[in-house]
């Protein structure tokens, strides 16, 4: 088995050089089922497939049924259906069992088999499974709150495998095992891992299988983007990888000047001994930084965005402000506003304005709107169509029934806001946006004592608090703009940067 390594910076092209590895391969007279393509997240493993159809027209998906993630494999590989995966439900249907109550976030599970939710006991649970670790090893870590009742934690873990067992369900670190344990792996003759950095213990373990039974194995990554070590990520198990060659991508094609110079100065403060050297060129651009005390000074209404945080709580807080202020956006993938009435509002419009009929679909949204049921059969729906809407006290209803989104919807359209598109302005915790680009990105601070705290516990966790806002300021392609607070702005000392 040959190894390679691809090490990526920010915007250098990692995916398209992967690419073409594989088309080269194919090419060359390599069956595509004796390709393994394996991302860390569902959109990169996505958007490989998207480009080899691109490139293939005669390509169908179910000819490239091998370019997954590690998890979707393992679901393959063992058989699984959708229907036996745990659910968001699941999860808040144990807490509630043992009197835990807990809101689960899935987008992101498939990716890390991490269980992203804001309860400290199933974090710890998971996080003990993952990185291979006893549930003590993992409470001594001291990622974790001195509130948390040691019992409870145990009672959690057995009521989670009891309810695992009594429904026939798995987790996605259950796939990972049962692969593991199995001798389930096709044999390749090339694989390709993508995000190889942010891989945990049992996730490599199962690498070490796909190399075992490959001929040749590229790696991809970049240890300076390596921010999932909360989720049990084994960076150093990248770093040390045997490798016949490694190739650094020189060029990026997203980060210009001056958003490159904070991000060099970010990791000069992580020593040599601890990350791989990479001189990459930034793109022929200058761009721009900007320090910043209030989301006021940030001119949103104009151009594409990613605003990012360290945690989804300081993206929550910022939701009312962007109504306020009448911007669209999303967040979690979901729009800021409600498209139904929005629909209704506009339907109204043509009405008074034309005398244009509705249509059934039409007065549905309508109907959607106001607070009462109208569970209506297709005879009563047109009635409503023909004769309802004479009356104006519908509409009114209509209009009344929310009235700060009606506002919220109002200040929008005055911001010459693009509603039947997508949101020009995505909110999104740096950890979610990492593969991720806009023009402009807004990056918030955390408060500095959280972030003293955070870099003070070891070298591995300054390391990667670092890494983090690494990630979150390259993911501009022209304007960054570092909101801190007044009072805060010497904590993590990122001003000094600039």
């Amino acid at each position: 088995m040959i190894s390679r390594k691809i090490y990526g910076p920010p915007g250098t092209g990692k995916t398209t050089k992967l690419i073409n590895y594989v088309k080269t391969f194919y090419k060359l007279g390599t069956p595509l089922e004796k390709i393994g393509y394996f991302a860390f997240t569902t959109k990169a493993a996505t958007e490989a497939v998207n480009r080899m159809l691109e490139s293939y027209k005669f390509l169908q998906k179910k000819d490239l049924k091998y370019f997954k993630t590690l998890h979707s494999l393992a679901f393959f590989r063992l058989g699984m259906k959708k229907a036996q995966v745990m659910q968001d439900e699941h999860y808040e249907d144990i807490g509630g069992k043992v009197g835990i109550e807990v809101t689960v976030y899935s987008n992101g599970q498939e990716s890390t088999g991490f269980v992203d939710s804001d309860s400290e006991y199933f974090n710890l649970i998971n996080a003990a499974r993952i990185k291979e670790m006893s549930i003590e090893e993992e409470y001594n870590t001291g990622m974790y709150s001195y509130e948390l009742e040691k019992n409870l934690i145990y009672i959690l873990r057995d009521e989670l495998d009891n309810y695992k067992e009594s429904f026939k369900l798995y987790d996605f670190t259950d796939m990972i095992e049962k692969f593991n344990e199995a001798e389930l792996c096709p044999k390749y003759d090339v694989v390709f891992v993508d995000e190889a950095q942010d891989l945990s213990p049992i996730q490599w373990k199962m690498v070490d299988i796909l190399r075992e039974n490959s001929k040749y194995v590229i790696l991809a990554g970049d240890d300076d983007q390596a921010i999932y070590g909360w989720a049990g990520a084994d960076v150093k198990k990248f770093q040390n990888i045997e490798s016949k060659k490694d190739i650094i991508l020189p060029y990026s094609h997203r980060v210009p000047r001056a958003v490159q110079h904070v991000a060099d100065q970010i990791l000069s403060r992580i020593p040599d001994a601890r990350r791989i050297k990479k001189n990459w060129k930034a793109r022929n651009e200058e761009g721009a930084v900007e320090y910043i005390t209030s989301i006021e000074d940030v001119p949103l209404y104009k151009g594409d965005w990613l605003i990012l945080a360290r945690t989804n709580d300081r993206l929550e807080k910022l939701k009312p402000i962007l109504r306020d202020m009448g911007i669209y956006f999303q967040f979690k993938g979901r729009k800021s506003f409600k498209s139904t009435l929005f629909r209704s509002i506009l339907n109204y419009t043509r009405w008074q304005n034309k005398g244009d009929k509705l249509s059934l679909s039409e007065v549905r949204d309508v109907l959607d709107c106001v607070p009462y049921n109208h569970a209506l059969n297709e005879e009563r729906l047109y009635d409503l169509k023909e004769f309802g809407f004479s009356n104006t006290q519908r509409w009114f209803d209509v209009f009344t029934v929310d009235p700060e989104e009606c506002l919220y919807i109002r200040e929008m359209l005055r911001q010459e806001e693009e509603l039947h598109k997508d949101p020009r302005v995505e909110l999104s915790t740096i950890h979610s946006a990492k593969g991720g680009e806009a023009t402009n990105v807004l990056l918030i601070l955390d408060n500095t004592k959280t972030i003293r705290e955070a870099t003070e516990k070891s070298d591995d966790k300054q390391d990667e608090e670092h890494r983090v806002w690494y990630v979150g300021v390259t993911r501009t392609k022209q304007n960054l703009y570092i909101m801190t607070a007044k009072k805060e702005a010497k904590g993590y000392d990122i001003e000094s940067l600039g």
